[in-house]
């Protein structure tokens, strides 16, 4: 198949799939005239690519992982110093990984509390029954002028 059919199968684009060639994930032959001929193994190939990529691996790890999972026997490395490689590698990755994702996820806590302040009203403009802005959510303090005693003379 040629590289719009593979596209079109996968989801990745043609610039993409061009990329993964670039970086030696993918190892299309070539007609006479020089188009890239894909076969029907690459298919699952570039779901393997999108799929640990997609993980945050890096090209280079992808590549190694690729050649002892789908190139050659589809097992981990005999030797045992290269599983053990392999293994390091991808155990720093999948740490790096969980780090991502615990910080994503905190993130994410802290956004749902500000979401939940501003749809409450605890965070905003001076609310005349909060002298002095003391009871406000853990995400924000409260917007607003300050209250002491030259504010109320101004706006008194």
């Amino acid at each position: 198949m040629q590289i719009g059919e593979l596209s079109a199968r996968t989801g990745a684009s043609v610039r993409m799939l061009r990329y993964y060639e670039e970086q030696g994930l993918l190892e299309p032959s070539r007609t006479a005239a020089g188009y890239r001929v894909y076969a029907e193994a690459d298919v699952d190939r570039v779901a393997r690519i999108r799929c640990m990529l997609s993980a945050a691996l890096p090209a280079g790890v992808v590549g190694t992982a690729l050649r002892f999972l789908l190139d050659g026997l589809p097992v981990v490395p005999g030797p045992p110093a290269e599983r053990r490689r392999l293994a390091d590698t991808l155990q720093g990755e999948l740490d790096a990984l969980t780090e991502k994702i615990t910080a994503l996820e905190q993130s994410r806590d802290l956004l749902a509390r500000i979401v939940t302040d501003v749809r409450t009203a605890a965070v905003g403009p001076h609310d005349p029954g909060d002298p002095g802005g003391a009871d406000v959510r853990p995400a924000v303090r409260k917007a607003g002028p300050a209250v002491g005693a030259s504010a109320r003379r101004r706006a008194g």
